[in-house]
C-alpha cells in the first residue's frame, strides 16, 4: 500500500510537470520567424514540392510562453490579412512552420476577431454534420465538406491558460478545417475520405446531416 502511494505521489510531483515541457524551436524555424519579421509571412503553396512536404507532415506541440510563438501568431495574422489573398483561418504548417497553433476568425463574437489556438484538441463532435463548401490559403480546389456542427474544444493561449469551449457553426468548420493542417490532412483528403462514408439529411434543416455508417 506504501509502495501504491509513493507511485501516485511521484506521478503527481514528476508526470504532470513532465506533460508541460514542449520541444524547443529549432534554429531552421526560429530564423523562418524572425525572418522579415514586421512583415507576413509567405503562404506556403501544395504544388511546390517542398512546400507540400510540410503540408503533409503532423506538427509538434508549441510552448504557449515562448516569444517565438508570440512573434509567429503576430506574423500569421498579418498572412491571412493579406489583402490580395484573404482567408477566414490559418495553421502554423501554411506558413512552414510544423507546429500546433492556428488562428480562427470568430463568427461568433461581435466583431468577427481572430483568435489564436495553441495545442488544440477536438474533445467532442455532435452527431449532426454540415455540409458547406471549403477554400485553401494553400492550394486552388475548392470542394463540399462535411464537418461535426458543433465541437467542444481544449487549447491553450499565450498566458499558458487551458481554455475549454463549444463553437458550433461557421467557426466551428473554419476551427476543424485547420485542425486538420496540424495532423498533414487536407481538404482533399476529406472530400476524398467522405466518399466512403453515407450521411441522412436531417428534416427541417438547410444542409444538415447524420452520419449513417
Amino acid at each position: 500500500m506504501k509502495l501504491l502511494f509513493s507511485s501516485v505521489f511521484l506521478f503527481l510531483l514528476f508526470g504532470f510537470n513532465f506533460a508541460q515541457k514542449y520541444e524547443k524551436f529549432t534554429e531552421d524555424e526560429k530564423s523562418l520567424i524572425q525572418s522579415n519579421s514586421s512583415e507576413m509571412m509567405r503562404v506556403y503553396n501544395l504544388v511546390n514540392s517542398n512546400d507540400s512536404i510540410v503540408l503533409n507532415s503532423s506538427s509538434k506541440t508549441v510552448d504557449p510562453k515562448n516569444k517565438f510563438t508570440k512573434l509567429l501568431a503576430e506574423r500569421m495574422l498579418l498572412s491571412v490579412n493579406d489583402p490580395a489573398h484573404k482567408g477566414v483561418g490559418i495553421a502554423a504548417p501554411q506558413v512552414g512552420i510544423n507546429r500546433r497553433m492556428l488562428l480562427v476568425q470568430r463568427f461568433d463574437k461581435e466583431g468577427k476577431p481572430f483568435e489564436l489556438f495553441i495545442n488544440p484538441e477536438i474533445i467532442w463532435g455532435s452527431e449532426l454534420m454540415q455540409k458547406g463548401p471549403e477554400g485553401d490559403l494553400s492550394f486552388e480546389d475548392r470542394g463540399e465538406v462535411m464537418r461535426h456542427y458543433i465541437v467542444q474544444v481544449k487549447y491553450f493561449n499565450l498566458k499558458s491558460e487551458s481554455i475549454t469551449e463549444i463553437l458550433e457553426g461557421f467557426t466551428s468548420v473554419i476551427f476543424q478545417h485547420e485542425r486538420d493542417h496540424l495532423d498533414g490532412i487536407l481538404l482533399t483528403d476529406r472530400i476524398e475520405e467522405q466518399k466512403t462514408k453515407n450521411y441522412q439529411y436531417a428534416p427541417g434543416t438547410a444542409n444538415l446531416y447524420f452520419l449513417i455508417d
